[in-house]
C-alpha cells in the first residue's frame, strides 16, 4: 500500500494494524486531534512519544505498512536484528505482555526443507540448554507460513554496541566477557 498522505489515513492504518490499544488511542486523539499537526510524520511522533506506537510501528505505517505486526500470540514491537538465517524482533505476548525476543525464520527459507530443519534443530538444541549465559527459548511455534522460536529477552546492549559506542574494551573487562561465553559454550557442549 501507498504511504500515507494525510493524518486521517495514517490514523486508520494504525487501526487496521492493529498496533494500538483501540482505547488508548481513542482517548488520545479525543483529548489532541484539535492540536494535532497537518504532517503524518509528526503525528507518527507524537503517538510514538505517547506510547501509542514504537518507532518501528510508526515507520513502517508511515512507509503504507501495516500487515505483520502479528507472530501468531506476539504483537511485534521493534526489530532486534538479523543475520543470514533469520531476523529477530522484540514482541509481546497479546494477554500476558511479558516481553520475548522472537527469531524468525524468512518464509522463502522455510521452503527449502534443510533450512526448516535446521531452524527446528537450533531451537531443539537451545531448548536442552538451562545456563545463566545463554537465552532460553520458550516456544517454537508456526503462523501460516511463518516459523518463529520464541526466547527470553535480554534487555541491554550487545557486545558490539558497547565496542562501537565506547571503543575497545580493558583487557580486565574483555576477559571478564570472555570468560562468561566460556562458561555457556562449556555448558552448551
Amino acid at each position: 500500500m501507498a504511504a500515507p498522505a494525510t493524518t486521517d489515513e495514517f490514523i486508520d492504518l494504525v487501526r487496521k494494524s492493529g498496533v494500538a490499544d483501540e482505547k488508548r488511542l481513542d482517548a488520545y486523539l479525543a483529548k489532541a486531534r484539535a492540536e494535532f499537526p497537518n504532517e503524518t510524520a509528526k503525528v507518527a511522533g507524537l503517538l510514538v512519544h505517547n506510547g501509542i506506537l514504537t518507532n518501528f510501528q510508526a515507520e513502517n505505517i508511515l512507509a503504507g505498512k501495516w500487515r505483520r505486526f502479528s507472530i501468531g500470540k506476539y504483537k511485534v514491537l521493534e526489530r532486534l536484528g538479523s543475520g543470514g538465517f533469520a531476523q529477530v524482533y522484540l514482541c509481546e505476548h497479546k494477554l500476558m505482555r511479558r516481553r520475548v525476543a522472537v527469531k524468525v525464520l524468512p518464509v522463502a527459507k522455510a521452503k527449502d526443507s534443510s533450512a526448516l530443519e535446521r531452524f527446528y534443530r537450533e531451537a531443539r538444541a537451545v531448548a536442552a540448554l538451562d545456563h545463566p549465559n545463554i537465552v532460553h527459548a520458550y516456544d517454537i511455534d508456526q503462523d501460516e507460513d511463518l516459523h518463529f522460536l520464541v526466547m527470553e529477552y535480554v534487555d541491554g546492549a550487545n557486545l558490539q554496541e558497547i565496542v562501537k559506542r565506547s571503543g575497545p574494551l580493558s583487557v580486565l573487562r574483555a576477559c571478564h566477557y570472555i570468560y562468561q561465553s566460556a562458561l555457556a559454550l562449556q555448558h552448551a557442549h
